[in-house]
């Protein structure tokens, strides 16, 4: 029976751990196509002189920020079940019942990552928010440029 449970919360961490890795690739790949669609985007407002295409650029950035940083919280909300996983390997915890990815997701994100505040929260780590702060300033310097600082 231990043999059992070891082999199902091994199976378990395999599968969350691997998932947990996957949310960051898939938001590089979300970073590497939106950085030069997002580049273009304001070269073209400057281009054009038009305030409403750095305005739509940047309305853009804050979505795929904002997007990002929800994405970063339902990665986190895997990290109590990792961290306990782990904790049973070592040896610290007696009694865990295996394949409750569901539960242990679903009570993380509701009580932590869930919420406005952590949102606005992980859209500071520099990780989740470059390059779109980058892209935002340069959206509102680009704006200020085109109005001749009367923006």
């Amino acid at each position: 029976m231990l043999m059992d449970l070891h082999d199902n919360l091994r199976a378990e961490y395999v599968l969350i751990q691997g998932q947990y890795e996957a949310f960051d690739q898939r938001a590089l790949s979300l970073k590497a196509l939106a950085t030069p669609l997002l580049g273009t985007g304001l070269a073209f407002g400057v281009k054009e002189h038009s305030v409403l295409i750095v305005l739509a650029t940047a309305m853009i950035a804050i979505c795929l920020w904002a997007l990002e940083a929800i994405w970063k919280g339902f990665q986190y909300a895997y990290i109590d079940r990792i961290s306990l996983l782990e904790a049973w390997f070592r040896g610290e915890v007696a009694d865990l019942k295996p394949f409750q990815v569901f539960q242990a997701w679903s009570a993380a994100y509701r009580t932590r990552y869930g919420r406005l505040g952590a949102t606005v929260r992980l859209m500071g780590a520099p990780f989740v928010a470059l390059p779109y702060a980058v892209i935002v300033l340069g959206a509102l310097l680009t704006i200020g440029y085109l109005t001749g600082g009367r923006g």
